[in-house]
């Protein structure tokens, strides 16, 4: 995993941004230079889905380990919360501080007072987990669930039994004749998913987009359903309804692997075709176009499905809808065929052990937890005092930014974050400690897109008082009294050599060879013996599917014309409140609302107009600008700002904390917003 030249070394690193990819390199670093020891980054040939390129997000990774920016002491707050007003203190009065006021609460309340909270801004396996030991041992709270794509997976558990049902390396399968790209940009989200798609499209794969943005790839797509947000499982319905109507569903799949698949054909007997049509916001003949190609197509189709399809209230029953047509043309099991969605339920086998290897303190202490998503109201009732938050930007990324903010505003809660760059949620710190850069500490990383598992061989910090999550957590641990306790005697390192020992030989072998494993290749079809993890092996479809979200697809439906259903997708350059510092030239567009031309047109506004937009959650003042990639009716905000700059609004202030019914994660494409005119 390490390579030596005359005076570089080589060390096998990965994206543990996994925005989508998980990108496996070839790090060059300079381990005698006094400061710009990693020097450049290439990106493996010959992984089958990094293929040798990075995203634009993050293609000058070099220029954000050494930025100048970049935090490199404790910082200690000076003025009041809300804003990054903070003098440099020392590492060991830091630690003297938060283990005084650590000790002061455990000793006077219930240590469940004191919250860890923590998400997948660094998706290393120790990153993320190795602090557990110390929540654990401490009897403290963490957050638990996520706010990404929770709800689908809930959605396909209850059909499959797992939310893997094949992988992406399937793109590329000689069988695959039909790609169906359901609400996902790859064009700008997940490229290398988009250059598999584009190499099999130019060997004769047919491609169909359903979207509520005209993206790149929808304009190379054989057709093209542009549909209005949230209308995803009406389209699915009328589907189901056709094929039904044809008779073109797969009924020996249905009778040998199907439990309760009558349901579906009983939910969708009746419909109003043209009333749906009007909903969804296509015409007949597109719709036509894609029942017959699903039809000439089948036991050749692949969907793989976007994560934003999920982000509504009923974001699992939304996934399970979609599903539902690949499971009538039995569209499961086979070479070219199934659903892509996390490939988290893959990996589990393997990196199940690790985890709980890593995470030592949470198995053997019972960790209580509460839902990430409710981070703002669970603050706002008083029982925390203390808050640690790491690899998290939640001033950024949660919903219902002002109750969150007002609780990360209250005097009695002494907040501690751990991070590379100052930033929203900085702003509501008492002490800010220097994280270590993924690239400088030794971790696993397991894709969610992608079923493979890669490390990070750490190289040198040129920065004496930068620690890693555990790193720190560790010494908290040794200054409160826990220091001969074997859980806090480990090292990264040996945290990380003992995880690698416990793999298998064949995973051990081509991580030391390669620096990544992966479970599938092109021709692994999962589930081709067509048993899955259910209690009867079979796909449940008990129903009812379709009887959800009749008020709130009506509110949709009849909106006033300053009314919009607001969608918060990532920028392109940007990726969860990170990387701000590389690509500051396109933080102007988190100041922008866009719509559609026909809507500026309705409200007699212009381009570059000054507006209010607001809801029961928040209000801000949006510069206008039109968009040819959105329907009538919707609203675009970019989600994801990590500028400190002030006057940057924040899309997630309008987002409502009400978490999607299934997997509890976000719902963020749910919210409705009046645009005005500033006046």
């Amino acid at each position: 995993m390490i390579e030596k030249g005359n005076h570089t070394i080589v060390r096998y690193g990965t994206c543990t941004k996994d925005c989508y990819g998980s990108c496996v390199f070839k790090g060059i670093w300079n381990d005698k230079a006094r400061e710009y020891k990693f020097l450049s980054a290439y990106p493996l040939k010959d992984h089958p889905f990094t293929n040798g390129f990075f995203c634009q997000k993050f293609n000058r990774r070099q220029e954000l380990i050494y930025h100048s920016d970049r935090l490199k002491n404790p910082l200690i707050r000076t003025g009041s919360k809300h804003i990054n007003s903070f003098k440099p203190i020392n590492l060991k009065k830091a630690i003297d501080i938060i283990s005084k006021k650590l000790i002061e609460i455990k000793e006077r309340r219930d240590p469940t007072s004191i919250l860890g909270a923590f998400y997948s801004g660094n998706s290393g396996l120790i990153s993320m987990y190795a602090p557990l030991r110390f929540f654990g041992k401490l009897g403290a709270t963490v957050t638990s669930g996520g706010i990404c794509n929770e709800g689908g997976c809930a959605g396909l558990k209850k059909l499959f039994g797992t939310y893997s049902t094949t992988n992406p390396f399937q793109l590329n399968n000689p069988s695959t004749q039909l790609i169906v790209i359901w609400g996902s940009n790859l064009s700008e989200n997940n490229i290398h998913a988009y250059f598999l798609v584009k190499k099999t499209v130019k060997s004769g794969t047919k491609l169909i987009v359903v979207d509520s943005r005209r993206t790149l790839i929808a304009e190379k797509a054989h057709t093209f359903l542009h549909i209005f947000p949230g209308t995803e499982y009406l389209l699915a319905k009328m589907i189901i309804n056709e094929l039904i109507v044809r008779k073109e569903y797969d009924e020996n799949f249905l009778h040998k692997h199907v439990d309760s698949f009558s349901s579906i054909f009983l939910e969708v007997a009746k419909i109003d075709k043209k009333k749906l049509l009007s909903q969804i916001g296509i015409n007949y003949q597109t719709f036509q176009d894609f029942i017959e190609l699903l039809i000439q197509f089948k036991h050749h189709t692949l969907f793989n499905i976007g994560y934003g399809v999920q982000k509504d209230f009923y974001g699992g029953r939304i996934i399970i809808t979609i599903a539902l047509i690949q499971i009538l043309l039995g569209n499961i099991g086979k070479p070219g065929t199934g659903l892509i969605y996390s490939q988290s339920d893959f990996l589990k086998p393997l990196i199940s052990p690790l985890q709980n290897y890593i995470a030592q303190g949470e198995s053997e202490f019972k960790i209580k937890e509460i839902p990430i998503i409710k981070l703002g109201s669970s603050l706002s009732s008083g029982n925390y005092e203390m808050l640690f938050i790491y690899n998290f930007n939640p001033a950024s990324s949660l919903p219902n930014q002002n109750l969150l903010r007002r609780a990360l505003s209250d005097k009695n809660l002494f907040t501690v974050v751990i991070d590379l760059f100052l930033n929203e949620t900085t702003k509501y710190a008492d002490i800010v400690i220097p994280a270590k850069f993924d690239l400088e500490t030794d971790d696993f990383i397991s894709g969610y897109y992608i079923p493979s598992l890669s490390v990070n061989i750490g190289g040198p910090c040129p920065y004496k008082d930068c620690m890693s999550n555990y790193e720190f957590f560790q010494r908290l641990a040794w200054k409160i009294g826990y220091e001969n306790l074997g859980i806090f005697q480990e090292s990264e390192k040996e945290i990380f050599n003992n995880c690698l020992n416990m793999l298998p030989s064949n995973v051990q072998e081509d991580i030391n060879l390669r620096g990544y494993y992966l479970l599938f290749d092109n021709n692994s079809v999962p589930f081709n013996n067509l048993e899955f993890p259910t209690p009867n092996n079979q796909i449940q479809a008990t129903g009812p599917h379709f009887e959800f979200g009749k008020k709130e697809l009506n509110r949709k439906l009849t909106r006033k014309k300053n009314e919009f259903l607001l969608i918060s997708p990532s920028h392109s350059h940007f990726l969860h409140s990170q990387l701000g510092q590389l690509n500051t030239k396109f933080i102007d567009e988190f100041n922008k609302v866009f719509l559609a031309s026909e809507d500026i047109k309705t409200l007699d506004l212009e381009i570059g107009d000054k507006v209010h937009v607001s809801n029961e959650y928040g209000a801000k003042m949006y510069t206008l600008e039109e968009s040819p990639i959105l329907k009538p009716g919707t609203a675009l905000i970019y989600s994801g700002i990590s500028s400190t700059s002030e006057g940057f609004p924040n899309v997630n202030y309008f987002i409502p904390d009400e978490p999607e019914e299934m997997g509890f994660s976000g719902a963020y494409n749910s919210a409705i917003v009046e645009i005005n005119k500033m006046h």
